[in-house]
């Protein structure tokens, strides 16, 4: 017998039909596809679940994260499964970021709280107690209420934009209204607007690069 007849369409004996040979790869490689998406899926909340467990909590090991993550990368290539992890780099990449951009916009809002303590205070001093002239005070308060508001959801911002970009521009809009409108200068560190530059550059050249310095800085450690 042909040894290649199991490659033909149909073979029949023995009270049994044995399905082609090109029949058969297919279902495998509809198989293999299919679990690829499921590997693809449990790896996604492997990692995430990694990621997002107890990180209120003050704690961050970013280390571990990115460890974990190329373990899984790796062993999926070992094994052949090309599996496509941009979707699960993506997300880690915005937790990453939020993560060293925080501690920064933390330091700017404690220099802006103090301006605006600053502004407050010069409104009470040139209208006393109690008020007089009411519009003159009005006034005051319109450009007081003019200053940007402290950022309220920066994670929902990160997701979609540039959250360390997005805190320059509110610091220097701050910085520029206490100082117009009621001589009130904002001290800020220039490590911290240098490094909210650095990471706003990451964020445009997207995906991260991840390094030492950078895990530290997620990590909150300096």
């Amino acid at each position: 017998m042909d040894p290649n007849v199991s490659r033909f369409k149909r073979f029949k004996g023995l009270g049994f039909e044995a399905e082609l040979w090109e029949d058969k790869q297919k279902e495998a490689a509809d198989l293999i596809e299919r679990l690829r998406e499921v590997v693809s899926i449990y790896t996604r909340e492997v990692i995430l679940g990694k990621v997002t467990a107890g990180r209120w909590s003050g704690k961050v090991d970013w280390a571990g994260h990115w460890k974990l993550y190329d373990d899984l990368v790796s062993q999926h290539n070992v094994l052949g499964q090309k599996i496509d992890f941009t979707s699960v780099k993506k997300v880690m990449d915005d937790y990453f970021l939020f993560d060293m951009t925080m501690p920064e916009i933390s330091r700017i809002r404690e220099s802006t709280n103090e301006g605006k303590g600053a502004a407050r205070e010069k409104i009470a001093q040139e209208f006393g107690s109690p008020v007089r002239d009411i519009e003159g005070h009005n006034r005051r308060w319109e450009q007081f209420r003019a200053i940007p508001d402290d950022i309220s959801d920066p994670f929902l911002i990160s997701t979609k934009d540039d959250l360390a970009r997005h805190a320059l521009r509110i610091l220097e809009e701050t910085k520029e209204r206490l100082k117009r409108d009621f001589d009130v200068d904002v001290e800020i560190d220039r490590i911290v607007t240098e490094r909210l530059e650095a990471i706003s550059k990451l964020y445009q050249s997207r995906p991260v690069k991840v390094t030492d310095e950078l895990i530290a800085w997620g990590n909150r450690e300096g």
